[in-house]
This record gives C-alpha cells, sequence and structure tokens, in this order.
C-alpha cells in the first residue's frame, strides 16, 4: 500500500520561465544603467547584476526540478515522507492529527506530531521555518504548490493508509504478545 505524489509537470516550466523573465529583466535594467551612469558601474549596475545572479540560480533551480525523478511525498506502511522536510519517513504512531490548511495561502497539509524530537526537520528551509517561528515546534507541514494533487486529496490518502499501516502493526503486536484473537502479520 503506496502512495507517491511529484511535482506537476508544467512546474519547472514555469520556474524556468521566470527565471527567463528576471535574467531579461537583469539585462534590460544593465543597459538602463549603463547608459544612465554614462558607463560608470553605480548602484542601479550593481542592482541588474545581482537580479542576473538571483535569475541565473531560479534557472538552475529548475534544471534540478526538471530532473528530478523521485517522488517528493510518499506514503507507505513505514510512515509519510515529505523529502523536502526530512530524509527519512515520518512514522504513523508519532502524527497526532493531521488536517488541510492554508499556510500564508499556499494550501498544505499540517501533520501534528506527538513527539517532534523524534522526526526533527532535515532541510534547511524547515530548520528556518521551525527556527522563527512559521511553523510550530510539534508541527510539520506538507506543501502542496507545484505538486499533482490538492491537499484535501493527500490528508484523504494520509487517513486511508495510515490507518491501514497503524492497524497491521496493532495486530501484529497482539500476535506477537500471544493473542488468542489476532490474526498473523502479513508478509
Amino acid at each position: 500500500m503506496r502512495f507517491a505524489v511529484r511535482y506537476r509537470e508544467d512546474a519547472p516550466v514555469r520556474v524556468a520561465v521566470g527565471a527567463l523573465v528576471l535574467l531579461a529583466l537583469a539585462i534590460g535594467l544593465t543597459y538602463f544603467f549603463h547608459t544612465a551612469d554614462a558607463g560608470r558601474f553605480g548602484f542601479g549596475t550593481a542592482l541588474a547584476w545581482a537580479l542576473a545572479m538571483l535569475g541565473l540560480a531560479v534557472l538552475f533551480i529548475a534544471v534540478l526540478l526538471m530532473r528530478e525523478s523521485r517522488p517528493t511525498v510518499r506514503l507507505g506502511l513505514d510512515g509519510l515522507l515529505d523529502r523536502r522536510w526530512s530524509a527519512k519517513p515520518i512514522g504513523w504512531s508519532n502524527i497526532a492529527e493531521f488536517d488541510p490548511v492554508h499556510w500564508f495561502g499556499i494550501p498544505a497539509v499540517r501533520l501534528r506530531l506527538v513527539d517532534p524530537d523524534l522526526d526533527p526537520p532535515a532541510s534547511l528551509f524547515a530548520r528556518l521555518a521551525r527556527a522563527i517561528g512559521l511553523v510550530a515546534h510539534d508541527d510539520v507541514l506538507v506543501l502542496v504548490l507545484g505538486l499533482d494533487c490538492t491537499a484535501d486529496a493527500l490528508a484523504t490518502r494520509i487517513l486511508g493508509i495510515g490507518t491501514a499501516a497503524i492497524e497491521a502493526a496493532e495486530e501484529a503486536e497482539a500476535w506477537a504478545a500471544g493473542s488468542e484473537y489476532a490474526a498473523p502479520p502479513h508478509g
């Protein structure tokens, strides 16, 4: 029982178009400030070069997104893995509650963790968001912006797969404890 969510096909293309617009704007500003400053390197030219560097960085990110083939969010019996948050899955037993939310207007699924120390953020974005208070200490946000599913659909899949995984774990635990009413674990 698995479910995987990837970036939408058009998401990297939109990022690349945005980067090319930034680069074109930087070139136009460089020409404008170069002629306005009579060939001197002034503040405007430095601003245009900074914008060009930002455009190149965004273009590099777009290329990485286009080459990315692994799923961004994966649900399995071992837990929920959001590669943007952590390198290991968040276990189903550590998720106390979840619900679809809008975080600063961005659709997301908010997970409330039982013990946040078991699943610390591993990415720079996640650590920074938690450090400056954009995300509560015991929350994990699974952003669905740019992914090929909605927050409601992801929450529905979390409910189905998470419930099945917890029931299978409880059944295996009861069987291991010697309960005569428990079925043997599957697989």
